[in-house]
């Protein structure tokens, strides 16, 4: 193979890739819009259905006002706990919390739909953290895992937010 052979075979390895590089480059706004907009997929460390799903929780909690106080779920965050293990605990508390208002129902006001709803989609994240292996969420989300699961309880007990 001679010289000018062998350029020829490089410029056509190159050319795909290359053309792919400039236009992301050219379009590179327009894909970090997109990148904001997704809702599942793993990127790294972050689980983008996790974590979106978390914050829209967050958002309509707090509209709602049932949002519980940042400084206890906070607390949980100070040990070294894994992220997984601090879910499957508040999910485990919540969970306790509904099996003891379930035996007290009589005495409590019935819960409202939205709350019947959190619970629902709290409990399928902590399936989803458990059932997978290369599960890591970051800190902020597991701290709003933790925020939702704490305000579900204390309404679960009868406390009111705060």
């Amino acid at each position: 193979m001679d010289w000018l052979t062998f350029t020829a075979e490089i410029f056509k390895a190159a050319a795909w890739p290359l053309a792919a590089v400039a236009i992301a480059l050219m379009f590179r706004a327009q894909l970090r819009a997109l990148l904001t907009r997704m809702n599942k997929g793993r990127f790294g460390p972050a689980e983008f259905e996790f974590e979106q799903t978390l914050q829209t929780l967050v958002a309509q909690s707090a509209a709602a006002g049932t949002l519980h106080s940042p400084a206890t779920a906070a607390s949980a965050m100070r040990t070294s706990v894994p992220p997984r293990e601090a879910i499957a605990v508040a999910w485990h508390a919540l969970e306790h919390a509904a099996q003891v208002r379930a035996q007290t129902v009589p005495r409590l006001p019935p819960l409202q739909a939205q709350d019947m709803a959190l619970y629902q989609q709290l409990e399928a994240l902590h399936e989803q953290a458990i059932g997978q292996s290369q599960f890591h969420p970051s800190a902020q989300a597991v701290n709003n895992y933790a925020r939702l699961a704490r305000g579900l309880q204390a309404r679960m007990k009868g406390v009111p937010p705060g």
